[in-house]
C-alpha cells in the first residue's frame, strides 16, 4: 500500500452531500460523549492481531493528531479512527453492526472478515447518525435500508510519498444501511483510489488467456461478459478491459450504479433512480451520444439486457458483469430474462468467469506441506516434485501469511461452434461440457498455475473453486 503508516494519512475534510430538506450544518451531534470505553475483543482471536487493530483505533494519545488527551471523544472522531486504519489496512469493506451488549466493528481484508474492535452499545445511534449526515441519508429514517455515498479528501505529505507515485487525493466510500433486530447495521464499501485503474496483466490473466481478452476488446462489436459470485474483482476486471481501449481514438461511455473508478477521457455517467435515470433511460441515452465502446456497471434486470443486446447488434462494443457462478450459468440466465436465443448467439464476443485468491505474502513465504486432508476431500494429486509455498505469518501481514488478492480466470472466446449449440437450445449440462472443454484453463487450472509459481497456496485455490 502507499500509506504504510496511519501517522502518514489525515483527514483534510468530508465531503457531505444534502439530502431532502436538511443539511448537515443543522445536524447537531452531542458532545458530552465520555472517554471511548476499554476495548473489548471477541473471544476467537483471528490471526490478524485484531487486539492490536483495535488498539490503534482508540489511541486518542498516539494516533490521533487533533484530539488532545484530555479531550472527549465523538462519533466524528471514532468514526476517522475507523476511516484511518481501513486506508492503512486496505480494506474492501467496513462492517457497524449492533448486537444487544456491544457495537461490532469488522473489516474484510482480502477477502476475510475479522472483527477488530467492539464499542459501547450506548454509542450507536449517535455513530449511525454521523455516517447518515456524511452520507446525504435520512437521519430521522431508521426502519428501511438506505443506500448512500461518501467522499474522503486526504492530505498525504510529499515527503511519504515514494517516487514516482502519485498520492491518492479521495478515497470514496458507498454506504448501505439496514435495520436489524438490534437496530441499524452499516456497511461501507471502499469504491476507489484515484489512480486505481490497473492493467489486465496486473489482474491476473495468464499468459494463455491475456492474449484472448485482448483479441475480444479488438472487436467494433459484440458484448463481452464478466461474471462471477459478488465480491470477485469483476469491476476491477471490466475497468482494467475498458483500459486497453484507447479512448482518445474511441469515443467511451459508462453507465454506473455507482461510479467506482474514474477514468480520464470517459465520459462516465451515474445513474439515479430518485429521478427516474435508470439503467434502462440511461442506455437509450447513450445511443444519441454517438459512442463506439459502452460500459454498463451490471446487467441486473431484463429491460438492461435487452438493451445491451440491441446495443452490441447495432455496432457497440459493450463490456459488462452478471452474477452468475459460471460461464454456462450466464447464458442460462439471459435465455431467463427472456432474451431470444437468436439474439444471445449473435451479440456475444466472448464471457469471463472470476474468482479472487489472496496472494501469499512475500516478506513471510516459506515452503510448506501439501494439505492432504484438504487434498483427499476432493480428490486432488499434487505432484510430489513441485514445491508448494505459504506465509508463515509476519508484521506486514498481520500475521495472516496473505498479503494481497488475485484474480483467476477462465475465458471463453464465443465462435460459429459455440453460436450453434446456443441455437440448438441444448441442456445446461452440454453447455458446461462445452465451456469446460473449450475455455483456455479452467479457474482451477489457472489456480494451480499460480500455485506453482508460489503466488498463492493449494488451500485459497480449493476455497475458491469449490
Amino acid at each position: 500500500m502507499l500509506l504504510k503508516r496511519k501517522e502518514d494519512l489525515e483527514i483534510a475534510a468530508i465531503k457531505t452531500p444534502s439530502y431532502g430538506d436538511v443539511s448537515a450544518n443543522q445536524i447537531e451531534i452531542p458532545r458530552d460523549v465520555p472517554r471511548a470505553p476499554e476495548v473489548s475483543q471477541s473471544q476467537n482471536v483471528s490471526q490478524s492481531s485484531p487486539e492490536n487493530i483495535a488498539s490503534r483505533l482508540f489511541s486518542a494519545k498516539e494516533s490521533t493528531r487533533k484530539i488532545e488527551e484530555e479531550e472527549e471523544y465523538t462519533p466524528t472522531s471514532w468514526l476517522n479512527e475507523i476511516f484511518m486504519e481501513s486506508i492503512r489496512l486496505g480494506v474492501s469493506d467496513i462492517h457497524i453492526t449492533p448486537e444487544r451488549e456491544y457495537i461490532s466493528v469488522r473489516f474484510r481484508v482480502n477477502g476475510i472478515v475479522t472483527e477488530v474492535a467492539r464499542w459501547d452499545i450506548g454509542y450507536h445511534d449517535m455513530v449511525i447518525s454521523r455516517i447518515k449526515v456524511i452520507s446525504g441519508l435520512k437521519v430521522v429514517e431508521k426502519n428501511t435500508p438506505q443506500d448512500g455515498h461518501l467522499e474522503l479528501a486526504l492530505e498525504i505529505p510529499k515527503s511519504d510519498v515514494p517516487a514516482g507515485q502519485t498520492p491518492p487525493k479521495s478515497v470514496n466510500f458507498r454506504v448501505s444501511t439496514m435495520p436489524t433486530i438490534n437496530g441499524e447495521a452499516a456497511v461501507l464499501r471502499v469504491l476507489s483510489r484515484e489512480g486505481a485503474v490497473i492493467s489486465l496483466a496486473e489482474v491476473g490473466l495468464s499468459d494463455k488467456a491475456l492474449p484472448v481478452v485482448k483479441k475480444m476488446l479488438q472487436r467494433g462489436h459484440g458484448i463481452i461478459l464478466m461474471t462471477g459470485h459478488s465480491g470477485t474483482g469483476k469491476t476491477t476486471t471490466l475497468y482494467a478491459a475498458l483500459n486497453e481501449i484507447d479512448a482518445k481514438q474511441k469515443a467511451i461511455l459508462t453507465l454506473e450504479d455507482p461510479v467506482e473508478y474514474r477514468v480520464p477521457g470517459v465520459r462516465q455517467s451515474q445513474v439515479n433512480s430518485a429521478v427516474g435515470y435508470t439503467f434502462g433511460a440511461g442506455l437509450k441515452a447513450m445511443l444519441r451520444q454517438d459512442p463506439d465502446v459502452i460500459m454498463i456497471g451490471e446487467i441486473r434486470d431484463e429491460e438492461t439486457a435487452g438493451i445491451a443486446m440491441r446495443l452490441a447488434l447495432v455496432g457497440r462494443l459493450v463490456l459488462t458483469t452478471l452474477h452468475t457462478s459460471s460461464i454456462s450459468g450466464a447464458l442460462t440466465r439471459m435465455i431467463d430474462m427472456e432474451i431470444a436465443k437468436s439474439i444471445i448467439a449473435s451479440a456475444f464476443a466472448g464471457i469471463v468467469n472470476e474468482r479472487l485468491v489472496r496472494k501469499i505474502c512475500p516478506h513471510c513465504k516459506q515452503e510448506s506441506v501439501p494439505p492432504y486432508e484438504l487434498m483427499k476431500m476432493f480428490d486432488i494429486v499434487w505432484p510430489e516434485n513441485e514445491k508448494l509455498y505459504a506465509g508463515k505469518g509476519c508484521e506486514q501481514c498481520d500475521n495472516t501469511g496473505y498479503q494481497d488478492r488475485i484474480g483467476i480466470f477462465e475465458v471463453l472466446e464465443v465462435n460459429e461452434e459455440f453460436r450453434n449449440i446456443i441455437l440448438s437450445g441444448m441442456s445446461l449440462s452440454v453447455l458446461e461440457d462445452y465451456t469446460r472443454s473449450h475455455v483456455v484453463q479452467t479457474l482451477r487450472e489457472d489456480g494451480f498455475d499460480k500455485v506453482r509459481k508460489g503466488i498463492t497456496t493449494l488451500e485459497e485455490v480449493i476455497r475458491a473453486t469449490i
